[in-house]
């Protein structure tokens, strides 16, 4: 796999949307799948801007190389728009295009963004989104165990709600879903980060041989996130009992020309399961710290990965709970990893306390 990212500073949504489309047109290869990140005012904005995104890609390509679209309610720091471009690197045999994913050389399955009704609490809009899942995976015979990667977009993920924590409440739904198979080869790498609107948003990554040539990786500097204590998890019943996130920290696949990828989860200033209560610059380097631990070679080996190739960093996406940060956070980039590809975007963080999260794509070097 290629990965892309544009920017566009245009002064309105529109513009800044054309820009983008025009400029991922004008690549030779056939993008499959754009997850787009804008700063819409409110929900009715978002679902309006949701629908131009949908109508200009539909004007721009035609049904048989259209790409996936995923629209989020990320502010970029530093444009009006963002996109991260999926491009597939290896021949591409055959593909099978649905409404909203498609499926590759009958192997690789990609998502759109999968929506529910925004009206619904969080709890019931994750249900919603996983019934479709359900029915996806049903429909191409694989289990939810087959996800290499899943990203999960909640509008304000930290809030407490009548109905419980809205982090808690998606946990909640996502473990009810991933119980309906085991999960001998462990969790996909995954991302749950809150937005500023959109309710929730699901995309994911299946690989249905996904358990002969993918590893879960897992950090010995961190305790694994489906393994956290009642204690780290929040929620305002203290009687129920609170399911873990289901995810591991990041996952090696191997494709099927060899080429060797990390996708790595969202990773903060953790240490073991206790957030690290620390400045800015030094959350930065911690979770950069965390990140560099789950790409080394003898860490990649001690999970079972054969023939193991250096990694080097493709693409990083930065989220940052505070404008007022994103000066600190570029200069050190700048000084630490000037040459990576690096998308800078405002989000909740899924704990109080922390003020960056960062994830990101690997390849052997």
């Amino acid at each position: 796999m290629l990965y892309d990212i544009h920017n566009s500073a245009a002064a309105t949504f529109e513009e800044a949307l054309e820009e983008i489309i025009a400029a991922v047109k004008q690549k030779s290869q056939q993008p499959l799948r754009i997850v787009i990140f804008g700063a819409p005012h409110n929900n009715g904005d978002y679902l309006k801007q949701r629908q131009q995104i949908a109508e200009a890609y539909r004007e721009a390509y035609p049904a048989e190389s259209r790409p996936l679209v995923a629209y989020v309610a990320h502010a970029p720091m530093d444009a009006m728009l963002v996109a991260e471009v999926t491009y597939w690197e290896q021949e591409i045999k055959s593909i099978e295009r649905h409404q909203d994913y498609i499926v590759i050389d009958n192997n690789y399955i990609l998502s759109a963004g999968l929506y529910s009704d925004i009206k619904l609490h969080t709890g019931e809009q994750a249900d919603n989104i996983f019934a479709r899942v359900a029915d996806i995976f049903s429909a191409e015979g694989v289990s939810p165990a087959n996800i290499v990667r899943q990203w999960n977009y909640i509008e304000r993920i930290t809030d407490i709600t009548p109905n419980g924590q809205n982090y808690q409440l998606f946990n909640d739904s996502r473990s009810r879903f991933y119980n309906s198979c085991e999960w001998p080869n462990g969790y996909p790498a995954a991302t749950g980060i809150g937005t500023q609107y959109g309710g929730v948003v699901v995309v994911f990554d299946v690989m249905r041989n996904s358990d002969k040539c993918s590893h879960a990786i897992d950090n010995p500097l961190q305790v694994s996130a489906h393994a956290y204590s009642q204690q780290v998890l929040i929620n305002p019943d203290k009687a129920q009992h609170k399911t873990t996130p289901k995810f591991e920290r990041a996952r090696h696949i191997t494709l099927a020309d060899g080429k060797q990828i990390l996708h790595i989860s969202g990773t903060a200033a953790i240490r073991g399961e206790e957030s690290c209560d620390a400045n800015i610059e030094e959350q930065t380097a911690l979770t950069m710290e965390n990140i560099a631990k789950l790409a080394e070679q003898d860490t990649l080996m001690s999970y079972g990965v054969k023939s193991v190739k250096k990694m080097e960093y493709k693409m990083l996406r930065i989220y940052l709970k505070h404008q007022f940060n994103l000066d600190v956070v570029r200069r050190w980039f700048d000084d630490n990893y000037p040459t990576v590809p690096k998308t800078f975007l405002l989000a909740d963080i899924c704990r109080e306390e922390l003020l960056i999260e960062i994830e990101g794509i690997a390849a052997e070097k």
